[in-house]
């Protein structure tokens, strides 16, 4: 049982460095954390699928250009319609 807690522990830093990539990346391409419909860290590189069927991959530091609305969230704010996501429906 004493592994197990040992394992939970140093899991922990490593949780958490995860998640600090993944609020950098969503910051840097202008992403909400409601439209992630799902991420992925993998060998210091985050993956972001968002809301408007956009994959964007992301290093700590680099320098992106946002998405702009219709990618992030998958509704044309001119229209308010939803292009695509389960909102098409």
């Amino acid at each position: 049982m004493e592994e197990k807690e040992e394992g939970a522990k140093n899991l922990s830093p490593m949780i958490k460095t995860e998640e600090k990539l993944l609020a950098e990346a969503m910051k840097a391409y202008g992403i909400e954390r409601r439209y992630v419909l799902a991420s992925r860290v993998e060998n210091g590189q985050v993956t972001i699928l968002t809301h408007g069927g956009s994959r964007v991959r992301y290093r700590s530091g680099e320098q992106v250009m946002p998405l702009d609305a219709i990618a992030v969230t998958g509704i044309n704010p001119k229209k308010r319609k939803p292009i695509t996501g389960g909102g098409k429906l």
